[in-house]
């Protein structure tokens, strides 16, 4: 069986939630799959975690030097009346 991943490079909007270590990154429906963030590089910043904040589910992530790469499901399920998703990266 061949899977085709697909690794898309974002430059998502990202807000400053308020809290002294957090960011959340806006995500919408169709923004799945291995996705690049440049800006939070390892050289830029040291995350802790990445987790969707609607329901708390970690996700699969790696940080290097070219950006940190959350691994989205396309599965993910959002409330009905979410129009897009949130991702909190906290570090």
């Amino acid at each position: 069986m061949n899977r085709i991943t697909k690794i898309r490079t974002l430059e998502p909007i990202m807000f400053y939630s308020g809290k002294q270590d957090e960011l959340q990154i806006f995500l919408n429906e169709t923004e799945y799959g291995e996705l690049i963030i440049k800006s939070l590089s390892n050289d830029q910043i040291q995350v802790k975690t990445v987790l969707l904040d609607e329901t708390g589910e970690k996700l699969n992530w790696k940080q290097d030097y070219k950006g940190l790469r959350v691994s989205v499901p396309e599965t993910l399920v959002t409330s009905k009346k979410a129009t897009g998703r949130v991702v909190k990266v906290t570090f």
